[in-house]
């Protein structure tokens, strides 16, 4: 999927993790390459029955921004990563909603924001953030945070399930029960905003929610790719981004149900790792993807989850 460029933030960060600094760079290079004038990036194609829609999306840039650019500028020191992620921040706070949350995209065909539903994986954007306020100390990334924090847990956490919804739709209700992946994507933000803010809410949501993505592992160490509608399958790109939150938020808050819980993911994600052939690394399984492929029950396996998988092979291996 040559669209879905944000992905490659992932790829950056395995890369810079495992000191293949060159390689990054290329990748990063490129990416800054693309970046839109205004800081963003058309970061995926959507597709309608006629036509391709190309996306600019705030919290898809923000994973670019924050996973290959904040990476690249932690590992070289080179300015012109920092520049580009800040760049990327002050459009995403230019066009964020008015109570501080971001939309789910840009058309760029029509010069239109989607605004029908609000996803769940908007919630990583506040990882670029909470990055930017430790390096920086800027207060106004710090404002910025706060307030897209504070209205992020205020939409999509449901306190009874301890799971953040799928989306929220125009009204801001919550839609599409508890997808697995989104937890991840949700902790992917909340983690690295509590170590910056080091705030007792945050911490409170963000514990609850890993003991809940804790109890709803299968036996097997996967987890289906919605909590609440097992027969959709498990995820096939889903289980090593849930096991590295684990992982994270075990660095934060050592945590041996985690870290179990992630180890058996990781196992998960080996027993089904194709080794040889041109599939070779993909982590696959069946799951209803049908918004990816067009096909509901397909095999699918994406190259971001083999980067998470590599980086908690090493996480686990560096705790013995």
């Amino acid at each position: 999927m040559p669209s879905w460029i944000w992905t490659n933030g992932a790829i950056v960060r395995q890369l810079c993790a495992a000191g293949d600094i060159e390689q990054a760079r290329a990748i990063g290079d490129r990416l800054i390459a693309l970046q839109e004038a205004d800081g963003g990036w058309v970061v995926r194609s959507d597709y309608t029955v006629t036509e391709e829609i190309p996306v600019v999306a705030p919290n898809d840039s923000a994973y670019i921004a924050n996973n290959a650019c904040v990476e690249l500028y932690k590992a070289t020191g080179d300015e012109t990563y920092l520049h580009a992620a800040r760049k990327c921040a002050a459009w995403i706070m230019e066009c964020a909603r008015p109570d501080g949350l971001v939309w789910t995209g840009y058309d760029r065909r029509t010069g239109t924001w989607l605004k029908e539903h609000t996803i769940v994986d908007t919630g990583f954007t506040a990882g670029l953030f909470a990055r930017l306020v430790t390096i920086t100390g800027d207060a106004k990334y710090r404002e910025f945070l706060e307030r897209f924090v504070a209205r992020f847990i205020e939409l999509f956490y449901d306190p009874a399930t301890q799971c953040f919804a799928t989306s929220v739709d125009a009204s801001d209700m919550r839609v599409g029960g508890r997808f697995a992946r989104g937890q991840a994507w949700a902790l992917e933000g909340l983690i690295p905003a509590y170590e910056a803010l080091q705030s007792e809410p945050i911490k409170q949501v963000a514990a609850a929610n890993v003991a809940a993505i804790i109890d709803q592992q299968l036996s097997n160490g996967g987890w289906a790719y919605n909590f609440d509608k097992a027969y959709l399958g498990e995820d096939c790109k889903g289980v090593s981004v849930l096991a590295k939150a684990l992982l994270d938020w075990d660095r934060t808050h050592p945590n041996a149900p985690a870290r179990r819980a992630a180890q058996k993911a990781l196992d998960w994600c080996i027993a089904r790792t194709s080794v040889s052939g041109e599939s070779a690394g993909g982590i696959f399984s069946f799951n209803s993807e049908g918004a990816v492929v067009h096909n509901y029950y397909t095999r699918t396996a994406f190259v971001y989850s083999s980067a998470y998988a590599l980086e908690c092979c090493e996480a686990l291996a560096a705790n013995g």
